[in-house]
């Protein structure tokens, strides 16, 4: 018999998957299993993590982690789970094949490879997070010793908030020299913002319109200072600064249900690069994989029963999107999770921390080590597909069709939007991306107010309120802050709960999740 060691430890060097910027930690094992996470000093991070990388151990060994299929919360035989997937390949025409995160490239080239060999034509992402579509910035690997050469440095978003590791990065640049100016887009007041030379602060959802106004691009009719709330001069300054700088950089961070054209603000990083001939460097929780039709385009084929079945490989949908329940009721699903699900058929599948393979991260593509064992029945994608045929891993790929950016027709819709006036009693709600608020997992997500509001609707600080919209209810504690205008409220949508408050749109078959019109009262 083994005599135990409480001693004894081993530690399993990985990279952290849960954003692109590349940290590598350590996980510690003892006689028991899993005992925490060890920083690694001589490390692509010198040792320190977000909170994300801290709580890898916690996500390891999660007391809802899977282990076993479920269908509808029951157990379901992994013998019984193969011959009902066979089932649904026998009917390829019927079947849509999705994909969100906690996938390797590996993972997804397999997919692919899956998909042609069984005749499935219908393939898509369910990554519904704006920030997939930066993927094409990711092009050149970033090192962080670049930024030492550059005198202007271009912020879209709050890196500090959902990149927290590039945060002693910008600030120890930014202090290096008085002549170092940090220029920051957002439509609220964020950490990364405290720190600006020059903050940017435009009304919601005009980033796109500021950026292409930088970019020199002129849409006739519209009046970019006058829309946005940025002054002429200051953008004008601003787009000489970064054409000037051989050396400047952009960065950029996409939240939820932050702007209400994604694929316009990208197309204004995409133009002011081309202007200035500098650098998008994109900073994501995962880069996101492409099928070759976006999600919408689903969504319509199961409106007209074109579609029967839709299996999901990753961790997010469909389970954090309620608000597309309604649609996807019409459709059995197969859905691959790492924790326990009660609705529709669950696959327990192992986590990106838990696979041999290769991850996209800024620094270029990273390697899993594969040295920590899955948990108890959680299987890799591959082993899923073999239930009902043999592929190859790894050789497969598509491509999405491209969509045109009509820029006069997309500004005028935003203009639009400005001008419709806000319902009494209500607020604009919207998404953050917030590292400490990563899934839920580190306690409640708090409700971002200004006190003007708070005092309008005679709500105090220690109150709990109610926040409904169309789609749901639910209550949250709240945080008075000026951060956010009068008008606005701000929350990191890291659960199901609060995702599925959100409106969508679907505009050239893309879902885009929207600030959104919700209204808010003090619970008694």
């Amino acid at each position: 018999m083994k005599k135990v060691d409480p001693t004894f430890t081993t530690v399993k060097k990985t990279v952290c998957p849960f954003c692109s910027f590349g940290c590598e930690l350590g996980v510690v094992f003892d006689d028991f299993g899993i005992r925490g996470v060890e920083y690694i000093k001589d490390g692509s991070s010198e040792g320190r993590l977000c909170p994300r990388g801290s709580a890898a151990a916690l996500y390891l060994n999660h007391p809802l982690r899977l282990s076993m299929p479920i269908k509808n919360g029951k157990t379901l035989d992994w013998t019984k789970l193969g011959k009902d997937l066979k089932n649904v390949f026998d009917k390829p025409r019927k079947v849509a094949v999705t994909f969100d995160r906690n996938l390797t490239i590996e993972d997804y080239q397999s997919i692919i490879s899956f998909c042609k060999a069984t005749g499935v034509e219908n393939i898509a992402s369910t990554y519904f997070e704006p920030e997939a579509l930066l993927r094409e910035f990711f092009g050149k690997p970033f090192s962080v010793d670049e930024i030492n050469k550059a005198r202007m440095v271009l912020v879209v978003g709050d890196p500090f908030n959902q990149t927290p590791m590039f945060s002693k990065t910008l600030i120890e640049w930014k202090l290096s020299n008085r002549k170092n100016r940090l220029v920051v887009v957002d439509t609220m007041k964020t950490p990364t913002a405290t720190f600006a030379s020059d903050f940017l602060k435009c009304r919601v959802d005009t980033e796109p319109l500021l950026l292409l106004a930088l970019a020199q691009e002129n849409i006739e009719g519209l009046d970019v200072p006058g829309v946005t709330g940025v002054a002429a001069s200051t953008i004008a300054d601003i787009s000489k600064g970064l054409h000037k700088d051989k050396d400047a950089l952009i960065f950029v961070c996409l939240s939820f249900a932050h702007t209400y054209d994604s694929m316009l603000l990208v197309e204004g990083l995409k133009r002011l690069s081309a202007y200035t001939g500098k650098k998008i460097i994109p900073f994501v929780e995962f880069p996101g994989f492409e099928g070759n039709q976006r999600f919408g385009a689903i969504i319509e084929k199961i409106k007209k029963k074109k579609i029967k079945y839709l299996v999901n490989f990753g961790e997010l949908f469909p389970f954090y999107y309620p608000q597309l329940g309604k649609i996807l009721r019409r459709v059995s699903i197969f859905a691959t999770a790492p924790i326990k699900h009660k609705d529709h058929t669950v696959l327990p599948v192992a986590l990106n921390l838990e696979k041999q393979g290769t991850i996209l991260t800024n620094r270029g593509e990273q390697a899993l080590s594969g040295d920590i064992n899955p948990a108890s029945g959680a299987r890799m994608v591959n082993e899923i597909l073999d239930l009902v045929k043999q592929t190859k891993i790894g050789d497969g790929a598509v491509a999405l069709p491209e969509v045109k950016v009509d820029l006069a027709e997309r500004a005028k819709k935003i203009v639009a939007r400005i001008k419709t006036p806000k319902k009494k009693k209500s607020l604009r709600l919207l998404g953050e991306k917030i590292a400490y608020s990563f899934l839920g997992l580190f306690g409640e997500e708090k409700l971002k107010i200004n006190p003007l509001d708070a005092e309008a609707l005679g709500i105090k600080p220690t109150d709990t309120v109610s926040l409904k919209s169309k789609h749901g209810e639910a209550d949250f504690r709240i945080r008075l802050t000026t951060d956010v205008d009068p008008g606005i409220a701000a929350i990191a949508a890291e659960t199901p709960e609060v995702k599925g408050l959100f409106e969508y749109e679907v505009a050239d078959s893309m879902v885009n999740f929207v600030p959104t019109s919700v209204e808010i009262w003090r619970k008694g």
